[in-house]
């Protein structure tokens, strides 16, 4: 088994910014990430075998990947890291390099992934997310359609168009279901909390306008046509409720639909490791519990980024630098550490409000459920419908754990990264719950899929389960 002083898991913004912070400051550090390059989503970069590379984008990047050739850094690109057996252990699969690692602090900056919500025709071939869009853009310079509608809510969605335009795709409109105009003027003083932030979004919209892109608000798309490809979207107003008014539908052609509803922290290792978690939809659902130093509630394991709570990649390097200032605290209590994280700790509360105004302005409708028809699947890799859940519900499977093992439902490659929360939400409405107090299915390694036979290549030890399979583990 390895050790090193810090285990880093992932190489965007958030875990470069920690790596950074901690070899500088003496530590030995162990840096995984599951790509193949560093950058993370914010950060991705081109292969290195193509000819053309945006170096002003990633001028930025290049200042962060530095850290990289430091002799104190050992890091692992394609690198998934599975399970956290014990405190302060992480075991990963890297093909013959697998094993695990044991750390005195653990930071996990794993990032978020998109939060799709079904609604009839989600599943087309050229219906996508705003994540998959920014990676065919930026990680392979493939431009994802030619006539694109961009819809859904938050701030991803500009980021989204923008890099579309880039590419050369023409953008038939952007629909937001916020009333996004009314709630940004409200908001206007709270957004100065970060000038630089705001002048980048006023430009975006600036851009928007000047490339005459219609930015629709208050509006939602209903359903996608065509086959056996997409052809078509139709969108219609949405109110603060999330009822559609479906005697106003409008119907535009296009190739690609780039759907974005916001983006969910990844919690799987936090999950694994036994962190408390408590739900909050304005960071994104599920969130670890965590300090002002950002330590969870399992001591000397740190959660940071848009993986912990979603915030964009300003936050995300501020809360990098704060983790490894906080383990370093713990080795090192000095009165010049001390101070430097009292002054991270005030750039990090001006980077909150703005969050929270960014969250206001783009709340969304109370729900989308109305979208969804019967025979809209609501998992895409088991191909669940909302009418089989609803039979299996009516024959008594009326919690999360029960439909999920009647149905299959985020049992499919994405372990109920994409279901799981729209699941959470009908049976919530059904129950006249909050999600937040439903019986969620239990957690279990991997975390991400893993190869077999990557696994082979370490000695893993028995495992310490307990008597009865539903308890967690330790129990």
């Amino acid at each position: 088994m390895k050790s090193t002083d810090i285990a880093i898991v992932g190489a965007g913004p958030a875990g470069l910014a920690a790596s950074g912070e901690a070899v500088e400051s003496g530590l030995s550090v162990m840096l995984m990430d599951d790509n193949h390059q560093p950058g993370g989503q914010y950060f991705r970069q081109l292969p290195r075998q193509f000819s053309h590379v945006d170096r002003v984008r990633h001028r930025r990047a290049e200042r962060l990947f530095e850290v990289l050739d430091h002799p104190r850094l050992h890091y692992l690109p394609d690198c998934v890291v599975w399970d956290v057996p014990e405190q302060g252990i992480l075991a990963y699969a890297a093909g013959t390099g697998s094993g695990r690692v044991r750390a005195d602090a653990i930071i996990i900056a794993a990032g978020a992934t998109d939060r799709p919500l079904p609604f009839p025709g989600w599943t087309l071939p050229g219906v996508i997310t705003a994540g998959g869009s920014q990676n065919m853009i930026k990680g392979q310079a493939v431009r994802p359609g030619d006539d694109v509608v961009v819809a859904g809510n938050g701030p991803l969605l500009l980021v989204a168009a923008m890099h579309l335009i880039s590419a050369g795709a023409t953008i038939r409109a952007v629909v937001e279901a916020a009333p996004f105009q009314r709630r940004a003027w409200s908001r206007l003083a709270s957004l100065s909390w970060s000038p630089s932030l705001l002048v980048q979004a006023l430009s975006w919209r600036l851009r928007l306008a000047a490339a005459r892109v219609p930015f629709l608000t208050g509006q939602a798309v209903i359903e996608a046509h065509g086959a056996p490809a997409l052809e078509a979207v139709s969108i219609a107003p949405v109110d603060h409720r999330g009822g559609i008014n479906r005697a106003s539908v409008t119907t535009l052609e296009a190739d690609c639909l780039v759907v974005g509803n916001g983006l969910a922290p990844a919690v799987e290792l936090t999950r694994l490791a036994g962190c408390a978690h408590h739900h909050d939809p304005m960071l994104g659902g599920w969130t670890p519990r965590r300090t002002k130093d950002l330590e969870t509630t399992v001591p000397g394991l740190y959660a940071v980024g848009d993986g912990a709570a979603i915030g964009g990649v300003e936050l995300a390097l501020a809360e990098g630098r704060m983790a490894a200032l906080a383990a370093l605290l713990q080795r090192f209590p000095c009165a010049c550490l001390r101070k430097r994280r009292r002054n991270l700790a005030r750039h990090l509360d001006r980077l909150g409000r703005f969050r929270t105004a960014v969250a206001d302005i783009f709340a969304p409708p109370e729900t989308f459920l109305e979208l969804i028809t019967p025979e809209t699947p609501v998992c895409r890799c088991e191909n669940v419908t909302l009418g089989e859940l609803g039979h299996f519900a009516a024959d008594g499977a009326a919690g999360m754990v029960q439909l999920k093992s009647t149905t299959r439902l985020s049992m499919g490659r994405c372990q109920g990264r994409f279901c799981l929360a729209t699941l959470a939400d009908l049976v919530a409405t059904r129950r006249g719950i909050k999600v937040a107090d439903l019986d969620w299915p239990r957690f279990r390694p991997p975390a991400r899929p893993v190869l077999l036979g990557d696994l082979l290549h370490e000695e893993i030890p028995p495992p310490v389960l307990p008597d009865d399979p539903h308890l967690p583990r330790g129990s």
